[in-house]
């Protein structure tokens, strides 16, 4: 299912419902989507850790909180309504309820990360159009309710034009930025399984590239014992990309604080990595420029949150915040 790109609509809600005849069937249909849209909000925007906290409001309540319903798909017959629908929640209204709750919220919805299945066996890596089981993991994958929805790299004759699979095995950052002309995702995760395609256990891990910091993480390796485990594999993978987002994404707005950092630059590209990152931060509610010289910046970050997390979501996007002789300081990692 896709998603779409406002954090607040969501998509493709399934209902299915019977009553007395098919006008009550049809308007309780509406409501029972609303109550379904509002679990469905909850896993996208609060933390597993919260959810528990966070309670369904009467159907009264949910009326008011809704901006509008999407007719996406209807079918009616005698006492039953069967859609798919997109609920639009409106959102000062949703954060005013969450945040009676006292949970943390995710701001934004990723767009959609492109996921490069690559299979390396016995004769090297497989072309990026080969159809395997590793592939298909992928292409199956439910990534309903999720903050990190995918999308596939198509592997047709464009991007075998664009880049070659050993490119994107390697993780050469040129042939990320030629295909993400293409793609414009916000990540790219190179997953790679290895071992061979007839039997025996496979080797499963990649790597995650962060197109708009620049920032790389290995994928952590695992074993599995054969092609029939890699949908698991699959699903595992995408949960730590969501947990990675929700770790930047989530903003606990009930504090606010600032910190004074300085940034060491040796090289040009330092200070112009740092505010792209910080950019890319939700916590960071506003950045200061005290100072600015030739071998470092001096910085006012205004945030939400504690100190502890904000270092966390720092490091999520790839910088570093530190005490050197009791003064903050803040670098790429």
């Amino acid at each position: 299912m896709a998603q779409t790109g406002n954090t607040y609509t969501v998509a493709g809600v399934d209902v299915d419902v019977t009553a007395p005849d098919a006008v009550q069937a049809r308007q309780q249909g509406i409501v029972e989507a609303r109550r379904k849209g509002a679990k469905m909000l909850i896993d996208r925007v609060v933390a597993p850790e919260d959810r528990a906290r966070v309670t369904i409001p009467s159907d009264a309540s949910l009326e008011g909180m809704v901006r509008g319903i999407e007719f996406v798909r209807e079918r009616s017959a005698p006492g039953r309504y069967i859609a798919t629908l997109n609920v639009v929640f409106q959102p000062d209204v949703v954060k005013a309820w969450l945040g009676q709750a006292g949970v943390k919220i995710a701001e934004t919805v990723s767009r959609p990360a492109l996921v490069i299945p690559l299979w390396k066996g016995r004769a090297g890596v497989e072309p990026l159009d080969d159809r395997n089981a590793w592939r298909e993991a992928w292409r199956t994958l439910d990534t309903t309710g999720s903050s990190v929805p995918v999308t596939v790299l198509r592997g047709d004759q464009l991007d075998q034009n664009a880049v070659t699979a050993e490119e994107l095995y390697v993780g050469n950052v040129s042939a990320f930025a030629r295909l993400n002309e293409r793609y414009r995702a916000p990540t790219i995760v190179v997953a790679i399984v290895e071992g061979d395609k007839d039997g025996g256990p496979l080797a499963v891990g990649g790597l995650r590239y962060d197109a708009q910091t620049g920032a790389r993480s290995e994928i952590p390796r695992t074993t599995v014992a054969d092609s029939a485990q890699l949908a698991t594999a699959a699903k595992q993978i995408h949960q730590k990309l969501d947990e990675q987002w929700r770790s930047v994404a989530t903003v606990h707005r009930d504090s606010q604080d600032s910190i004074d950092v300085y940034v060491p630059i040796r090289a040009l590209g330092d200070w112009v990595q740092v505010r792209q990152r910080l950019g890319s931060v939700p916590a960071v509610k506003g950045v200061v420029v005290r100072q600015l010289e030739s071998d470092r910046a001096e910085l006012r970050l205004e945030y939400f949150g504690t100190t502890d997390e904000l270092q966390r979501t720092l490091a999520s996007a790839g910088l570093v915040l530190d005490k050197e002789a009791d003064k903050w300081r803040l670098q790429v990692r």
